[in-house]
């Protein structure tokens, strides 16, 4: 008896030392661990570099915070949206749950669902670019596509 108490004490110890290994050290971010996490952050930090180097007036910087906070408004609306629209009797309905049934897995469904998704992604950043771009005047612009080129 004191042996499987030692054991499953053990076992369990185990457990909740692999699941806080895996998990993402500051925990904000979602993907393959802490290497998914550093290539994100580099790249924003690579793109915040490159608009320093622009040398923005005041106003350009009011108007690129003033864009950020749009932007961060229409995503959280865009999610809040998300959520409500996956309830289902007062429970979250699972994405996959609605593509799977007992005839099988609906393939196509699933894809043009996923595709979807996923276009409203892009669109939101194509549109938020190139507000940024309708921000900075043409010599900015040449700049910074010469400072995309070297990256």
């Amino acid at each position: 008896m004191k042996t499987l108490k030692t054991l499953t004490i053990v076992v369990v110890t185990g457990l909740v030392g692999l699941t806080a290994v895996q998990a993402c050290p500051s925990g904000a971010c979602k993907g393959s661990g802490e290497k998914s996490c550093k290539s994100y952050k580099e790249k924003k930090s690579q793109m915040k570099g490159m608009f320093k180097q622009l040398d923005l007036t005041a106003e350009q910087k009011e108007q690129m915070q003033a864009l950020r906070k749009e932007m961060q408004v229409q995503r959280k609306a865009n999610r809040k949206a998300n959520r409500e629209g996956k309830q289902c009797n007062g429970k979250r309905k699972g994405q996959m749950g609605q593509f799977v049934s007992a005839e099988g897995f609906d393939k196509e469904g699933f894809v043009a669902y996923a595709t979807q998704k996923s276009q409203v992604k892009i669109n939101m950043r194509a549109e938020m670019f190139e507000k940024r771009m309708n921000i900075l005047t043409p010599e900015q612009r040449t700049k910074f596509s010469e400072l995309l080129q070297e990256k």
